[in-house]
Order: C-alpha cells, then structure tokens, then sequence
C-alpha cells in the first residue's frame, strides 16, 4: 500500500497487538518459502529471528527499496495488549492524528472482534472508530483478519454493517488471511482502492471486495 498507491504514503504506522506465546502452539508457524514475495522480502523475514528479537528491525523495511522509501514507526514494541480495562494504557502515547499521508496498519492475532470474541486476539470496533476519526483524511487503516471457521462472504457481510464508521471499506483476501483498509474520505478511498486493483490483477491468488463505498 505504501508504493503502490498513487500518489505514495509517506509512512507506515505497525501497531502489533503482541501477545504472550501460548506452549506447544504452532500458530504463526507458516513457513515463509510457502509464499511467494519480492527478492529482498526472504532476507529480511529470516532476519526478525536472530537475538536479541525486536520488532524495531520492522523499521529496516522502509529503506530496502531505495527507489521507493518510507518511514516506518511500531507502536509500544515490547508491550502486549490486553483485556479490559488495562487496555487503555496499550493506546497511550499513541497519535494518530500526526499521521499525515500514513498507512496505519493494525495486527491482531485473530483481526475484528466477534459477538463472542473481543479479548486481546482482536481488535475492537469502538477503539478502531476511535482512532479512525481521529486519522488525517490522508491517511489509511488497514487491519489484519484472519480467516474463522465460516466463509468470508459470511465475515465480509457482517463487516459490511459493522464498519458503518468508515466511509470506505475494502478487502484484499486470499483463501486464509485478509486485510482490510479503510478510509476517512473519497480521495483516500481510491487511492487504496486502485492500489489493491492493481495488486490483484497482478497476483490471481489474491481477491478483493469493496464492502462499504461512502461516496
């Protein structure tokens, strides 16, 4: 989103959602090779498990293409998110209203809440609202979704209703995982919209579907 949108983000915001690892669980264990990416992409994946492990290293993305650079910046990146009322502390020191020209890219572990799961391995539509109405109309949110137990015509129509708050929704989705963006305004919303055209057509595995359309 950050190259390919005309014209580019200036910034991408990572907000990680960290959680503590649950024993003996293989979630997130996908082995990279199994995905197709650019050249520099493998070196840099390989990288993120040398020690002492930090997501600063995300930051070296930014720069890995020197014909099409950004800033990068990762939210609170020792911190996990939580339940309840702790939560609100994760958000501290966080403003998007800075964010100008700025992709704001959140990583739940699990994507949206459901009617029966909103804990720390989703992100919140009220907190989402929140901070989308306080992002500069320049900007973009996409957010991480993974695929539940049901059809992502079944998740993408409750979404449809759900993210009222956004004047643009889009999906970009392939058969496990998706990302969602969202934008405050028209001009933003062609902007992700065009670039996740684009992609699309260049990468058949991957579909999308405009779910909400303001204009």
């Amino acid at each position: 989103m950050c190259t390919r949108s005309l014209p580019s983000f200036d910034e991408l915001a990572f907000v990680p959602f960290l959680t503590p690892d649950v024993k003996g669980s293989k979630e997130g264990r996908t082995p990279h090779h199994w995905f197709e990416c650019r050249d520099f992409i493998r070196p840099f994946v390989v990288s993120l498990k040398k020690k002492p492990r930090s997501l600063l290293r995300i930051e070296a993305l930014g720069i890995a293409q020197s014909d099409c650079g950004f800033r990068i910046s990762v939210h609170s990146p020792e911190n996990y998110i939580v339940s309840g009322k702790k939560r609100i502390e994760y958000w501290r020191g966080f403003k998007p209203e800075k964010l100008a020209n700025s992709v704001v890219f959140f990583d739940p572990d699990n994507g949206f809440e459901t009617k029966t799961q909103h804990g720390p391995k989703w992100i919140l539509h009220a907190e989402l609202k929140d901070l989308l109405s306080r992002l500069p109309d320049t900007s973009a949110a996409i957010v991480y979704q993974h695929r539940p137990r049901r059809t992502w015509v079944d998740l993408f129509d409750e979404l449809e209703e759900k993210l009222n708050y956004a004047h643009t929704s889009v999906a970009a989705y392939e058969s496990n995982l998706a990302f969602l963006a969202l934008a405050n305004n028209l001009s933003t919303a062609k902007r992700i919209i065009s670039a996740i055209q684009r992609y699309s057509e260049e990468h058949p595995v991957v579909r999308y579907k405009l779910l909400r359309n303001g204009d």
